[in-house]
């Protein structure tokens, strides 16, 4: 039987996080471990580690607000990702704003929700984050689209070194990393096996110079490599 993702939430509105911690608790494929109510709290518990859910090699998933009191959840983000870079990292937020969206990509986030996303549809999102996937909300990936096609990307300038040079598969499986597929998902888009699809990842995390699938998006739309 398929264990159960251990889930944290940093989140200071108490309305909203009694609402989602409910959620979770009722849902079997998550179990609720532990929730804080800024960045400092979940950082000073991400350091410990007992058997109550603290400390970060216990947890599978972090649902991060963007806006806490103190340091922010990009911040957080950047700093439980310093901690533990395989740590699913996922955005919560009540508004779409394209540059906060790239800030909290560039900072390691996995996955970029909005608040008010109907709940099926977050639990939906939130499975493919417990499946490799670096979902977005429809509406966050339209506003990030349209930043990406504004040509308008902060610090984004035409390289004077030559590009990565990625082959036409390792293109196909980067721009199914781009729209949130899971390896399983990239495979069944491209007809090939899913061993195929982790050897290209390897190869294209080889020649970005990147770690995760992460960074791997995030350059992509940074260098416009798909």
């Amino acid at each position: 039987m398929k264990q159960s993702q251990r889930v944290v939430v940093v989140e200071d509105d108490r309305k909203y996080r009694e609402g989602i911690t409910t959620v979770l608790e009722l849902t079997p494929n998550f179990s609720l471990v532990s929730v804080f109510g800024s960045v400092e709290e979940v950082l000073a518990a991400a350091e410990e580690s007992d058997s109550r859910g603290r400390g970060v090699d216990q947890w599978d998933i972090v649902l991060m607000d963007i806006n806490l009191p103190g340091a922010g959840g990009v911040e957080g983000t950047a700093a439980l990702k310093a901690l533990r870079d395989d740590l699913c990292v996922v955005m919560l937020t009540t508004f779409e704003q394209p540059d906060t969206i790239l800030r909290a990509i560039c900072a390691g986030a996995d996955g970029y929700l909005l608040k008010r996303t109907p709940l099926p549809e977050f639990l939906a999102l939130l499975q493919q984050v417990s499946e490799g996937a670096s979902p977005l909300s429809p509406q966050v990936a339209h506003a990030l689209l349209k930043l990406v096609r504004s040509g308008q990307l902060p610090n984004v300038s035409t390289p004077t070194a030559p590009g990565p040079d990625l082959t036409e598969r390792e293109v196909d499986v980067l721009t199914c990393l781009v729209d949130g597929l899971t390896y399983k998902g990239a495979a069944a888009r491209l007809f090939i096996s899913v061993d195929t699809v982790r050897s290209h990842i390897k190869n294209l995390y080889r020649k970005l110079q990147v770690n995760s699938v992460s960074e791997a998006v995030s350059r992509a739309l940074r260098e416009g490599l798909v």
